[in-house]
């Protein structure tokens, strides 16, 4: 596979080798995060391309995973405290969070646990957090909070050897 000038290619244990990540790689990396979060969610691989590859490595890092992890914790912490009054932040959903509370809480305890993890599933996760017209903020959503949560808990280990 070329990129550029640059050749991708296995090398003799059969591993994907790169090039040193190019300066606009790295920054394409980080300034189209949340497409690269969409594509690594829908299953791209995370080789195919330097800036896929630079998002995927960031997002797999284990404080990555482990801040994704709190923040599904003090998700279901505070659906159980009740719901949410302040009018300064938009909420996750009480009901649903409260439903799928086992499968957020195993997700988060799969994000936390070190050893390798697939990017698709840490990419779903972030992705599940961050969107305010999913399962897990709107209630009109026709998603599943219960689904979303265990789809990115079994792609974590997907593709895992």
């Amino acid at each position: 596979m070329v990129f550029g000038e640059k050749q991708l290619g296995p090398d003799a244990e059969g591993f994907v080798v790169a090039a040193r990540a190019r300066k606009r790689d790295r920054l394409a990396a980080r300034l189209r995060s949340s497409h690269l979060d969409q594509a690594l969610a829908a299953g791209e691989p995370s080789e195919g391309t330097p800036a896929l590859a630079l998002r995927a490595r960031r997002l797999v890092a284990l404080p990555r995973r482990r801040s994704i992890a709190e923040s599904y914790r003090e998700i279901v912490r505070e659906a159980s405290e009740g719901p949410c009054q302040s009018h300064l932040r938009v909420a996750p959903h009480h009901g649903r969070v409260t439903a799928a509370s086992d499968d957020l809480i195993s997700l988060a305890e799969r994000l936390a646990r070190p050893g390798p993890v697939a990017p698709r599933g840490v990419a779903q996760a972030l992705l599940l957090l961050g969107d305010g017209t999913g399962p897990l903020y709107n209630r009109a959503s026709e998603a599943s909070l219960s689904v979303e949560a265990a789809s990115a808990a079994a792609n974590l280990s997907a593709g895992l050897v």
